[in-house]
């Protein structure tokens, strides 16, 4: 049903590394290691799925959906590992990664998440309270 992405997150590199390995065209600056800690050792590889739900969606609702199915929210190491191995997927559809949330100095909640447009592949934040439509959520499946 879900296709399968398979990757190999290397906790060994910095986020400033995983940035770098994705070569975007443009990046927030905001995705910084002050406000999202890569927390991880060694190198793990992790299947991440796609979930797309067809209708706007909340981000406590796609988490809740993705509980049901046996998913936890992908966290940024692992939403920048699969843009860094599928470079070409995001330009078919954005994708976000609501497990590492950042909250800004106005106390907006963000969450990273891959994008194509007018700068090219882009790596961005967007609002945790967002009402998502075509987006797909990276998801990981929940330890046993």
């Amino acid at each position: 049903k879900h296709q399968v992405f398979k990757v190999v997150v290397d906790y060994v590199k910095s986020l400033k590394e995983m940035i770098k390995a994705g070569e975007y065209d443009w990046i927030n600056n905001d995705i910084a290691s002050d406000h999202f800690l890569i927390q991880g050792e060694g190198r793990k590889e992790v299947e991440i799925i796609l979930f797309h739900f067809n209708r706007v969606i909340s981000s406590d609702n796609a988490i809740v959906e993705m509980a049901k199915a046996g998913y936890r929210p992908a966290l940024v190491e692992e939403l920048l590992t699969l843009g860094a191995a599928y470079k070409e997927l995001q330009k078919k559809f954005p994708i976000v990664a609501l497990g590492s949330v950042w909250q800004n100095p106005h106390g907006g909640r963000e969450v990273p998440c891959l994008g194509w447009g007018g700068v090219g592949r882009s790596l961005d934040l967007d609002w945790f309270e967002f009402g998502w439509v075509d987006w797909r959520f990276a998801a990981v499946r929940n330890a046993s």
